[in-house]
């Protein structure tokens, strides 16, 4: 028996096909890749930019990189922009306002189309005020004017401003000092409750948020209160009937509680003195600052001999003139009590003048003997 084989062997062939530049780079980028660091090193008008760009590998062609900023959101190439080459890229942006929020993104840009990072938003810092303090003027024994012009606020809010000053240099508002209360950038203070002839120095100052800033230092020095003082007497030796031999006075000069200055003169019937304290008649002119105690004394006896006693002695018209000398200004002029020793009763004048309000007072005393 005869067998008969056919074999059909079918070859099939399989084929494919692919692009060549995916064969190439199979794993290859078409967008970039973008990210924004928050802004650094802000200030008044100042920030560093940093952020990563990582190009596309599929496309190699770059038309401009770097970052975007506005005071919008979302900012885009037509807004501020500043182009960087590089991967890791950072740039210091300059002239911006102060104390205004702005919004920054890194940006790509290539044939395919513009690519943006995320957005950072930042605020400028608040700017130094500028200030100037007014020349002092007015100055008195225990006052001044003075002031503050604001020139510029650093674009913060004004919270506080006005004048500080002491007796050393570089005043705070810790030493003495006024606020001014009205919406004015130029502003007059007074200076009140100063001590006589004391050099003070001054500031002018503002607060905004970032903070207290002074202004330049003045200074000056209050008045002196420089008297005149002049004294008039007459003295007599016939009071109460009873003659005596002569009159004998002492005056003392109490300044501050501190300084005495002491006269004393004798005289018969008749007899007129006058006690200037002036620097035209070549005598010791007097500065004041609280308080002059002027005491006139009838002498009841002799200091030499006082054995011999002065009954009968008395001081008539009396007068006291103080002239204020910076001024140029009559302050007092007053007639005082007479002064008289009768058997055993003495007087004496105690005038108590206040430099600062002027006022004065007069008291006439008993004493015996």
């Amino acid at each position: 028996m005869k067998f008969t084989f056919k074999i059909l062997i079918l070859l099939t062939i399989f084929t494919s096909c692919s692009n060549s530049d995916d064969e190439n780079n199979p794993d290859c980028t078409y967008t970039p890749t973008l990210f924004t660091e928050e802004a650094s090193n802000i200030t008044e008008t100042s920030a560093t930019f940093s952020g990563q760009i990582i190009a596309p590998t599929c496309e190699s062609s770059v038309t401009s990189q770097g970052f975007v900023y506005a005071k919008t959101t979302l900012p885009k190439t037509d807004d501020n922009i500043i182009e960087i080459n590089g991967e890791n890229i950072s740039s210091e942006v300059t002239n911006l306002e102060r104390n205004t929020t702005y919004y920054m993104r890194t940006f790509f840009v290539n044939p395919t189309g513009e690519y943006y990072g995320n957005e950072i938003e930042f605020t400028t810092a608040i700017g130094e005020i500028d200030i100037v303090t007014k020349t002092i003027e007015n100055i008195t024994l225990n006052s001044a004017t003075s002031g503050g012009i604001i020139n510029d606020d650093g674009d913060g809010t004004i919270t506080s401003k006005g004048i500080c000053w002491s007796t050393s240099q570089n005043p705070t508002i810790d030493d003495s000092s006024i606020e001014d209360n009205t919406n004015n950038y130029n502003y007059n203070s007074e200076i009140t409750g100063l001590q006589e002839n004391t050099t003070y120095y001054v500031r002018a100052y503002a607060i905004n948020e970032n903070g207290i800033t002074y202004g330049n230092e003045e200074t000056f020095t209050t008045q002196s209160s420089i008297y005149e003082v002049e004294l008039n007497i007459t003295g007599h030796t016939n009071s109460c009937g009873v003659e005596a031999e002569y009159f004998y006075y002492e005056i003392n000069y109490n300044i501050d509680d501190n300084d005495t200055i002491f006269e004393g003169a004798e005289g018969f019937e008749g007899t007129s003195y006058s006690h200037p304290h002036s620097s035209t008649q070549g005598l010791q002119e007097i500065t004041i600052q609280d308080n002059l105690e002027i005491t006139i004394h009838l002498g009841q006896f002799n200091p030499d001999s006082p054995n011999e006693d002065f009954k009968g002695a008395y001081l008539d018209n009396m007068t006291l003139v103080i002239r204020n000398m910076e001024r140029g200004e009559e302050v007092l002029n007053t007639s005082l009590p007479s002064l008289f020793i009768c058997t055993d009763v003495a007087y004496k004048n105690i005038i108590n003048f206040n430099p600062v309000d002027r006022t004065y007072t007069v008291d006439r005393l008993t004493y015996g003997f």
